[in-house]
């Protein structure tokens, strides 16, 4: 729009109906796509989302189970099990705060690091292999797409 010979932008309000039907089709695709069936545990006795829960707690260093829940959107309750059975593995730790008893941090373990590292390299050269078949623009497309979507998806909060 112009008005006295300035050019206005007008923002149209979000189609959030669009966006929802979109992110309904798109996460899935992405991680059927890029992922593919998640071979890398077909050796071990654990699901994806015990990779996942690995993965947040090795990348924070150390984190409240509460924490771990938000990121993960997962009730504490369906939560524990999740850690108990990697607690049984020796790949994390509980650790009590000094300050506050009540308060239980979650680590990884080293074998927990070597097991989390042996996997990613596997994964990660299972979707080398599969982004092989785009070409480098088309990489690149997807790498910003990805990161773009991590920035934003970190500013909503619940």
């Amino acid at each position: 729009m112009i008005r006295n010979g300035v050019i206005i932008i007008v923002q149209e309000p979000l189609d959030t109906s669009k966006l929802v039907e979109e992110t309904l089709s798109v996460i899935p695709l992405m991680a059927k796509k890029i992922f593919g069936p998640i071979h890398v545990l077909q050796d071990s006795d654990l699901h994806h989302t015990h990779f996942h829960i690995l993965n947040i707690i090795a990348d924070a260093g150390s984190i409240r189970t509460t924490e771990i829940g938000k990121k993960l959107a997962i009730r504490k309750s369906n939560l524990t099990p999740l850690l108990n059975k990697l607690i049984t593995k020796k790949f994390i730790l509980r650790i009590r705060d000094n300050q506050d008893r009540r308060v239980i941090y979650i680590e990884v373990t080293e074998e927990g690091k070597n097991f989390l590292a042996e996997k990613k390299g596997i994964l990660q050269e299972e979707v080398k292999e599969r982004l092989a078949k785009l070409d480098l623009e088309d990489q690149r497309k997807l790498q910003e797409a990805v990161f773009n979507l991590n920035s934003v998806l970190e500013k909503l909060t619940e």
